[in-house]
């Protein structure tokens, strides 16, 4: 056990000291040209997000501490439950969200087939007894 660690500690040794750097011959330069020429050629500037943006469908600006983004075209509606005021579709369905269909089987086909085909015959049924009058004024 003892031969295996000093084997260890000699490998990191003598890794650590081949990985050192040689010193160069040369002094490194410090001049004001070559200072100049690495730090205030290229200026790192913040860049600044701006108070107005307009793009196609959307408006957004900033204000203090709030950033509006108001769309007024139709691709921008909100997803599926996240109006609080629908009372009908109170939660988001994931399903939905992401496009996923539930697997069922050959019955429930058939029995939405069955229940499609009967509302077609109440519905023509309905129409047919309909009668519409218009009256001249």
């Amino acid at each position: 056990m003892r031969p295996a660690i000093l084997l260890i500690i000699s490998l990191l040794v003598t890794g650590s000291a081949l990985a050192q750097q040689q010193f160069r011959e040369e002094p490194p330069d410090f001049s004001r040209d070559t200072l100049l020429r690495l730090f205030a050629e290229n200026p790192e500037r913040e860049e600044v997000e701006p108070r107005f943006r307009h793009e196609l469908g959307m408006i957004e600006f900033k204000t203090r501490n709030i950033r509006w983004r108001v769309g007024y075209l139709p691709f921008f509606l909100p997803l599926h439950g996240s109006v609080p005021w629908d009372h009908d579709q109170r939660w988001p369905d994931p399903f939905i969200l992401t496009g996923t269909e539930i697997a069922h089987t050959s019955r429930t086909w058939r029995d939405r087939r069955a229940m499609s085909s009967e509302l077609r015959r109440i519905d023509r049924k309905v129409r047919e007894s309909a009668v519409v009058q218009v009256q001249p004024d």
